[in-house]
């Protein structure tokens, strides 16, 4: 599929902001956040994260938590760049961030770090008309949290309130 990025500048959107707020996480369950950073090699590093380990503070700032002792933490501290991109029917969106460490462990999470990203550019994927006109996206990435879903939306619940809280 033939796509084009559109810049929509350096802030959330309003359907970003709404879909990454914490606050609707039962719809959010079983939909999955592609993230990537860069590994000491420089090739890309993608990762998956779930809707209660990303939360939107508001329009510029983003807080993730991660295991501490991943790759993808290794390559926030190293790199400071963070690319999240948000798929679902309809929509693509990729928001590129500077990112830091703000406390490892996070507080109640001892195999969490809990990281602060800034938002710098959001692009937009739009299906190019002119070589497939109708094209458009049907689903994102999903999964099966693998155990009760109340047992799930309680630890999103739990993580999501953590990163709320001021550091």
């Amino acid at each position: 599929m033939s796509r084009v990025a559109r810049a929509l500048g350096n802030t959330l959107p309003d359907v970003l902001l709404a879909r990454l707020s914490g606050r609707d996480l039962p719809a959010r369950m079983g939909q999955a956040i592609l993230i990537a950073t860069t590994d000491p090699q420089g090739w890309p590093h993608p990762a998956l994260l779930s809707y209660g380990e990303v939360v939107a503070v508001d329009a510029r700032r983003l807080r993730l938590a991660t295991y501490r002792s991943s790759g993808t933490s290794g390559n926030m501290r190293r790199d400071g760049t963070l690319t999240v991109c948000l798929i679902d029917e309809g929509m693509a969106y990729y928001v590129k961030t500077s990112v830091r460490e703000k406390q490892n462990p996070m507080a109640g999470f001892p195999e969490l770090a809990r990281f602060e990203a800034t938002v710098e550019m959001v692009l937009a994927d739009q299906a190019r008309e002119d070589l497939e006109p109708g094209a458009r996206l049907t689903g994102g990435i999903t999964f099966d949290p693998g155990c009760p879903l109340q047992e799930a939306l309680q630890g999103w619940q739990a993580v999501v309130e953590g990163l709320r809280r001021e550091a």
